[in-house]
């Protein structure tokens, strides 16, 4: 397979995997939820976090240059060429050319 294409494919089954995982977390928060099978256990707890809510600085703190700095990443991305090309690759909700 030409590596560009597994690259969609494999990107394409991710997303379908996290969509999944969203609406199976999401059943196991509710209150009548079943947790347990024969093999496996889920376990619901609630976890705290810090959170620095920078909205609340004062604006002069914000728009100085001196408490910022710019950062570069690659980023990958894919496009769909062509009508049907979701059917023929099992693409999800990729961009179109």
């Amino acid at each position: 397979m030409d590596p560009v294409d597994e690259y969609a494919r494999l990107k394409t089954e991710i997303k379908r995997m996290q969509d999944r995982l969203e609406v199976l977390r999401e059943a196991f928060l509710r209150p009548d939820a079943r947790l347990r099978s024969n093999q496996y256990e889920v376990q619901v707890r609630r976890q705290k976090r810090r959170v620095f809510l920078k909205d609340r600085l004062p604006p002069e703190v914000l728009a100085d240059p001196r408490y910022w700095e710019e950062r570069e990443n690659e980023v990958v991305t894919y496009r769909a060429f062509g009508p049907g090309i979701d059917e023929r690759y099992g693409a999800y909700a990729v961009e179109r050319v």
